[in-house]
Formats: structure tokens, sequence, C-alpha cells
């Protein structure tokens, strides 16, 4: 959630309304809702293995019918699962639910469906072939999880990383009720159980290697708390997160300054406990 992206103004992005095969149980369909916040628009990600005949959906994404029914065209749906209760990622549950009758999975029970369960951390989703480990990776909001596809003999193994990792720029840190060493604690996480495995993203493109962008994501955050420090220091150890901004993002298009100050207010209250 965070980055430049496209306007409607600009062409459709050549993958809207296609669903794009990603590893051997993994496609993806984009939804044609772009932004600031959502890059091209949200990734649904549809699992299944080979000879399957239904399919895990992972962020139906937002109210929108089109979209929606290409999901529903698919094939049955075994289940679906939401990484996080951002309406880009939510929002077309229940119309989702009314095309394909399926249970939804969710941390928050204001977004779980039919018999759809409670996503713990560890927990363990089977179905459509495929075997889904659930990793609690808060930070960004403090109900975001990833979701490991367990390698076998047959597949490698992908890691769907919601918001938490996208696949261009750096991922926000809601002030709502995300937190900065939350954040941090995940990237770890998942740099130990992502090794060598597709990251997945709810934005952006597919990525070759979990691990490696999550110490990417992890070094970046640390050079801003660096600068942030700086700026502090600069500045006073009083400064507001607009000061910070504006000192720190000068090489940043103002456009995203409203953003950076979600993260920059996230990264002062780390520092200052």
């Amino acid at each position: 959630m965070s980055g430049p992206a496209g306007t409607a103004a600009q062409p459709a992005h050549p993958a809207y309304g296609v669903l794009r095969e990603v590893t051997p149980t993994a496609g993806v369909l984009l939804c044609r809702n772009p932004g600031i916040m959502e890059l091209d628009g949200t990734n649904t990600w549809i699992l299944r293995a080979s000879g399957a005949e239904s399919a895990v959906v992972v962020d139906p994404g937002p109210d929108d019918e089109g979209h929606l029914r290409r999901i529903a065209d698919l094939g049955p749906v075994a289940t679906t699962i939401v990484t996080h209760r951002h309406h880009d990622h939510t929002g077309g549950i229940d119309t989702h639910r009314g095309l394909t009758g399926s249970d939804v999975h969710a941390v928050l029970p204001e977004f779980r469906r039919g018999d759809g369960g409670a996503l713990e951390d560890g927990s363990v989703i089977e179905a459509a072939g495929v075997r889904i480990r659930v990793i609690a990776t808060p930070g960004h909001t403090a109900d975001s999880v990833s979701l490991l596809i367990e390698p076998d003999r047959h597949h490698p193994g992908a890691v769907l990383t919601g918001d938490t990792i996208l696949g261009r720029g750096t991922t926000v840190i809601d002030p709502q009720d995300g937190a900065l060493g939350d954040y941090l604690a995940s990237l770890d996480r998942l740099i130990e159980a992502g090794e060598g495995m597709s990251c997945l993203p709810a934005h952006g493109p597919d990525l070759p290697d979990t691990a490696a962008v999550a110490r990417e994501y992890r070094d970046h955050r640390r050079q801003r708390l660096d600068q942030v420090r700086e700026a502090l220091r600069v500045l006073g150890a009083d400064a507001t997160a607009r000061q910070v901004v504006e000192h720190v993002y000068r090489d940043v298009d103002e456009s995203l300054w409203g953003a950076a100050e979600w993260s920059v207010t996230a990264q002062l209250d780390y520092l200052r406990g």
C-alpha cells in the first residue's frame, strides 16, 4: 500500500481481467482499481493444484462486480482467505460469497463468512490440493497475515504477503493499528520462512525470492530510521511528523507525502518508545 501507480486516464493494464499463471499452484487476477495505495490494483490470487476441481481465493478485492464475476467464472471456490481488513481486499466479500457460496477466513470476525474460521499463526488450511500455512505478519495493520503455500515433491513453495511486502515501492504503516516494531519483526519472520520462495504480493508484480525482498525492506526501514534520527537532531526532539517528512522525503514526489507522513508517524512512535 504505497508507491506511485496508474490512474483512470492511463491505458488499461494488460493483465486486467485475465488470469495469469505465476506458479504451478498460483494464478493472479488483477482488479482494475489502480491508485496511489493500490498500485495497478488488487491482486486476487487463485490457488489450486493441478487437476483440482475447485480453488482457494485470496483477497477477492473491492466490491467490483465485473472483477468478482470473473473470479466466479473461474470455477468452484473451495474457500476464501483475506490477508487483512482494508477495503481494497475485503469490500467485495459479500458479493463474492453470493456469487460463489464460499466461506471466508479472516483474522477479524467481522470479515468471516459461513464456516470460515479465524486465521491464527501456524494454522493450516488444506483445500483445492494445496496446503496453506498462516504466518502472522502484523505491522501494516494489526491483523495482517501472510500465507505460505507449502512445497511438496510436485510444486515449489510460495508466500502470499498481502500488503506486508509489495511488488514495488514500500508498505505504509496504517496509523490506526499498525506498528513499526511489529512490522520489523514480521519482516524477520518472512526472511526466515521465505528463503528461495516466490513472493506473491497483493499489489504489484510477483518477485522471485520472499526472503531477499524482505531483507531489502528491512534495510530500507533501518535507513529511514537513521534519517529520522538525524532529522530529529537537526529539527529538535519534538519535531512533528510533517516536519520530518519535509526534511527526509525531499527526494520523493510531494503527492506521496501524505502516505509518507503515516510511515514517519510510525517511525517516531517507534523511536520515542
